[in-house]
């Protein structure tokens, strides 16, 4: 993978695993573009996911000027969605 992947086809790779090999493709295919180097064995594969989240809803709240572009950014389908990721993820405007 030559570019930055997106967030929508993170989300399409992320439905896709459901073994601790798939998440293990998953860290080799992205290496270097996402913080993935804390797998481990017996890694929390919800953890995970929701590490990936966090930095991408937090690198979209940086890079837009409200959170109805940050949500647009992320392909969610509104602003409350966002804020429901933030509740749960602990993200802070």
């Amino acid at each position: 993978m030559n570019e930055r992947p997106t967030f929508r086809y993170l989300l399409d790779r992320l439905s896709d695993i459901k073994t601790q090999t798939d998440l293990e493709d998953l860290r080799d295919e992205f290496h270097n573009y996402l913080p993935l180097d804390k797998f481990e064995e017996g890694y929390d594969v919800n953890f995970a996911v929701d590490s990936i989240k966090r930095d991408y809803v937090k690198r979209a709240i940086a890079k837009s000027k409200n959170l109805n572009d940050a949500a647009n950014l992320l392909g969610l389908k509104s602003y409350q969605v966002l804020q429901n990721w933030m509740q749960k993820l602990g993200v802070e405007k």
